[in-house]
């Protein structure tokens, strides 16, 4: 979707001084509009859970409310990822968009005249919370699954590695020291649907053990659930929660691991565009990866959604920032 938010800017700089006010007046017009038809229905009190809730004027441009169970007065933003937040929907929605379809941070600052500091916190809200929601309802594997790993390279991106590092600091895209798969590599477990859900979750350095297949994807199936893999004897671990099938590497038809092999290319030109994402924040975007893979519908107004949900979602930037993050 093109940003309707930076279009509507760009036409603004582009009209003469003597347009301007006119058109400021229409934006107003429409604004005033939109509030006076838009219908807030009180939540509950997030102090007390109550719902004897009343409006209470506005405090910095959000409705806000008094609940008169507890006394407690707070706006419809409280407990939430936009709270003390000072940018409005369109905004946010953009910048999920651009986070979904990979555009880099500089690019959306730029459009939507924003600092890109600001850009990066509001990105990582939104994928703090994709997250949150995979930790606390992960996503299942049912009928047909497929399932492999692929290996990122480790980065410490945006991070000075200190003296006496075990490797050497490199530039952002460039290649392993060794060839082959070494520890400066991390292992992705990866499962796919063949017409549905799909998990990544970075488990360990170089191979994947047992005990890290079992961990990802023992809560995930079922024994309804057929997972076909490429024959690495690790799946062997999930045989008592569901039917395992290995695939021969020169197998074909039915059994095959494309769809999962599509979903690596996904994962690794999306490393690839953004040169390396650091490893610490892996696995927000593995959560990110597996809500907008092969996703035809416009997934927007769910994350969007999300963040304004009141399930205690709400961090500061810098739990944005340090919160759950990947350490291996």
């Amino acid at each position: 979707m093109d940003n309707l938010l930076a279009e509507a800017i760009a036409l603004l700089k582009h009209l003469p001084d003597s347009c301007i006010e006119k058109a400021l007046d229409a934006i107003r017009a429409v604004k005033s509009a939109h509030d006076s038809a838009q219908t807030i229905t009180p939540p509950p009190c997030p102090a007390c859970t109550g719902e004897q809730i009343v409006r209470n004027g506005h405090k910095h441009g959000k409705q806000a409310f008094v609940c008169r169970s507890c006394g407690k007065s707070f706006v419809e933003t409280s407990h939430t990822a936009l709270f003390n937040s000072h940018s409005g929907e369109s905004v946010w929605k953009q910048v999920i968009r651009d986070t979904c379809n990979g555009i880099p941070l500089h690019k959306t600052a730029a459009a939507l005249q924003l600092q890109q500091k600001t850009v990066f916190n509001m990105r990582h809200k939104i994928l703090c919370a994709l997250e949150q929601e995979e930790r606390a309802h992960p996503a299942t594997l049912s009928g047909v699954c497929e399932a492999d790993e692929t290996y990122v390279l480790e980065s410490y991106k945006g991070k000075k590695l200190p003296d006496g590092f075990w490797r050497k600091p490199r530039k952002h895209g460039a290649v392993a020291a060794k060839p082959g798969l070494s520890q400066e590599y991390v292992c992705v477990c990866t499962g796919v649907e063949r017409d549905g859900n799909a998990v990544a979750v970075a488990v360990n350095r170089a191979m994947a053990s047992k005990d890290d297949i079992d961990r990802v994807f023992g809560a995930r199936v079922s024994p309804s659930t057929l997972v076909l893999s490429d024959g690495a004897t690790g799946y062997q671990v999930l045989a008592g929660k569901c039917a395992v099938q290995s695939v021969e590497k020169d197998g074909g038809g039915f059994y095959n691991i494309n769809t999962v092999n599509g979903y690596h290319s996904f994962i690794k030109e999306r490393h690839r565009k953004a040169r390396g994402f650091a490893t610490k924040y892996l696995n927000r975007y593995n959560s990110l990866f597996s809500k907008v893979f092969r996703k035809t519908a416009v997934i927007t107004d769910h994350i969007y959604d999300l963040l304004r949900d009141g399930h205690d979602r709400y961090q500061t930037n810098i739990n944005a920032q340090t919160r759950n993050l990947l350490e291996i």
